[in-house]
């Protein structure tokens, strides 16, 4: 059901969010967040902190956002920003732990000849770019919905800012990437290319009036990205490095050409 628009007025959706798609979501939200909990907490890889956080902050989203639509038409701010801040900032959670994975499965093969970038700024320059796009992202987050056009415009702006940082900075770190970080890091990509398109139309753009492309292009893409790390788990390559008990049987080999389908290549010994 679509609400009557006015493009001189803020509205904080353009439609009736769905219910049935919020359940269907924070369903497979929470069985992937779930299953990365576990992972996190047997295998001690904490670098998949953000991850872990950026799964259930998805949830949270979700579950706000039925919240937020039950109150049609007479919406609440602290609703709407309930519900659009974790789902908004989550990927660039997402997009931290992809940058530490990196480099340490560099480390872990012994490939720090072959990184363009060296392995000892690799993660902190990419993980600073994370954090700034993600801190002007926020501000913008808090700024838009406040409740007048020139309030919204000011957000707005300020969001695609932090969008365009997040977009720059994944752009350099996807010409070097290994099998699963390369897919995930393009579903990141293709999302914060969604959401900057929706930011820069505007309120009462296209994408905004049309809750499916939410779907599509931001919450299935993300699902998936949790999906593949619980199926490719990066913790053998935190065990290598952290010796002993936790890299006991395990011998990493390192192979150019293998089926699409492999993810991180890692043999008992």
């Amino acid at each position: 059901m679509k609400i009557p628009t006015n493009s001189d007025v803020f509205k904080f959706y353009r439609y009736t969010p769905s219910v049935a798609a919020c359940i269907i979501f924070i369903i497979l939200f929470t069985i992937t967040s779930t299953i990365h909990l576990y992972q996190l907490l047997r295998t001690r890889a904490w670098l998949l902190i953000p991850i872990v956080i950026g799964g259930f902050g998805e949830i949270i989203g979700f579950i706000i956002r039925i919240m937020s639509s039950k109150q049609a038409p007479d919406y609440t701010l602290e609703l709407f920003i309930g519900q659009s801040s974790p789902t908004l900032l989550a990927p660039a959670l997402f997009a931290a732990t992809i940058y530490m994975c990196l480099g340490r499965i560099i480390l872990a093969t012994g490939g720090q000849n072959l990184s363009p970038i060296s392995t000892k700024w690799l993660t902190k320059f990419f993980v600073a770019g994370d954090i700034l796009g993600l801190a002007i992202q926020t501000a913008g987050a808090v700024i838009m919905p406040q409740g007048t056009l020139a309030d919204y415009h000011m957000g707005s702006n300020i969001v695609i800012a932090g969008l365009a940082v997040l977009v720059f900075s994944f752009g350099i770190f996807m010409i070097s990437e290994l099998r699963i970080l390369y897919i995930s890091s393009a579903l990141i990509f293709i999302r914060s290319i969604y959401r900057l398109a929706e930011y820069s139309e505007g309120n009462d753009g296209w994408l905004q009036r049309h809750e499916w492309t939410f779907y599509i292009f931001d919450a299935v893409l993300m699902w998936i990205v949790l999906v593949l790390f619980n199926l490719y788990h990066p913790s053998h390559a935190e065990a290598l490095l952290k010796g002993g008990k936790y890299s006991e049987g395990i011998s990493m080999r390192i192979v150019c050409n293998v089926s699409p389908h492999s993810g991180w290549n890692v043999e008992k010994g």
